[in-house]
């Protein structure tokens, strides 16, 4: 069977963290520094791993607070936890750097004129850091990211890859998605995304068993020329 070429593909579309970026650890280290300077104590390794690697950010909150809190509150605590997450993430100058073979990949899309965009439930303010650091404008067009956005449902509904498919002017059947998440894997094949590529360099335990969209799963970008042909 021949190998398919990435230029037959209409557009490409990337989740950011954990697919671009390999990341997890610094938002396990950024939300475990908020909470325990929110609670003012330690937490143990049992929390960490029951609920700091487990629970989305406002479920986290709450069970730590145990009550409800507000949008307002949320984005607060959100912005706060963030803002440590981005000092981890210049601490770590030799982990400042995207997914090997990216850089690459993403100059093959440039030269061949594939449309592309990034669908990611990181905020806005989170985005821009990564395009101030890793020069993403090189191969981005700001106008048509998708970002973390009250007016829309988070991953795993289809509203992000919905609206980036439309950002590139491609239907979802005719694009290729970058997944690290059985959360954002389901939100694009739930968009009626064909192509999934899942990235589990940062997520080795990922499992994608079961997902007919799932067509291949790449460690890094180093890995796609096995898959395609670029």
């Amino acid at each position: 069977m021949s190998k398919t070429k990435v230029e037959d593909i209409i557009g490409v579309i990337f989740d950011f963290n954990g697919t671009m970026f390999f990341d997890s650890e610094k938002h396990i280290k950024a939300w475990t520094l908020f909470l325990e300077d929110m609670l003012g104590e330690k937490l143990t390794e049992t929390e960490i791993n029951r609920y700091v690697k487990n629970l989305p950010g406002r479920q986290l909150i709450e069970v730590f607070l145990d009550c409800e809190i507000s949008d307002e509150m949320y984005e607060q605590f959100s912005e706060e936890k963030e803002n440590i997450y981005r000092r981890l993430c210049m601490e770590d100058k030799a982990g400042l750097k995207l997914a090997p073979g990216l850089e690459k990949f993403l100059d093959y899309l440039t030269e061949y004129n594939i449309p592309r965009t990034i669908a990611t439930t990181a905020p806005l303010s989170n985005v821009m850091f990564y395009f101030e650091t890793f020069d993403l404008y090189r191969w981005f067009d700001t106008d048509k990211l998708v970002f973390h956005d009250k007016r829309m449902r988070d991953k795993p509904f289809p509203d992000m890859y919905l609206v980036a498919c439309k950002m590139i002017n491609k239907a979802p059947e005719k694009c290729m998605i970058f997944e690290d998440s059985i959360s954002g894997i389901k939100s694009a094949t739930a968009a009626g995304v064909k192509n999934i590529i899942a990235v589990n360099g940062d997520n080795p335990k990922l499992q994608t068993d079961g997902f007919d969209t799932v067509k291949a799963v790449i460690k890094d970008y180093e890995d796609l020329g096995e898959q395609f042909d670029f």
